[in-house]
């Protein structure tokens, strides 16, 4: 899975915010050749901010069913992932929350590159996860609104 790819909740969200970088999100998601993935865990985050974002039950299941169709699959949170994300904790002097952690931890594991915006996650040195660090988001004015 070396040309694989594991979206974080802020990639996913970049994307269909249509925020900075979300074109980088989506040839991604247009090359056929590369798995793209989330953890369990993104798109728990996911459903949860498009429920803030978007009113309408309906309209919000017809979100998540677009990316149900163009992400791989959704990786779960094993007793494997949860002891690489303690060992990337352990190695980062910084704080990284819980879930950022394990959504680190599952790119890791199956040698993937994790695609993010997040400043935790940027802590990570490159060494021990491969990324991709998306632009700071634009002010709200100037994203496209859910």
């Amino acid at each position: 899975m070396s040309d694989s790819h594991v979206l974080d909740t802020s990639a996913l969200l970049a994307h269909c915010r249509e925020e900075a970088g979300f074109e980088i999100v989506e040839r991604l998601l247009e090359q056929t050749a590369v798995g793209v993935f989330v953890s369990a865990i993104t798109w728990l985050e996911f459903q949860l901010r498009l429920r803030e974002l978007i009113p309408k039950e309906k309209d919000r299941r017809e979100v998540l069913a677009i990316y149900d169709e163009l992400l791989t699959e959704s990786l779960p949170v094993t007793r494997d992932v949860a002891q690489a994300a303690l060992e990337l904790r352990l190695q980062v002097l910084q704080r990284i929350p819980n879930g950022d952690a394990l959504i680190a931890a599952t790119a890791k594991l199956i040698n993937a590159t994790l695609v993010h915006r997040d400043p935790h996650l940027a802590t990570i040195p490159v060494k021990l996860v491969k990324q991709i660090v998306l632009p700071s988001k634009l002010p709200p004015d100037q994203s496209r609104k859910v």
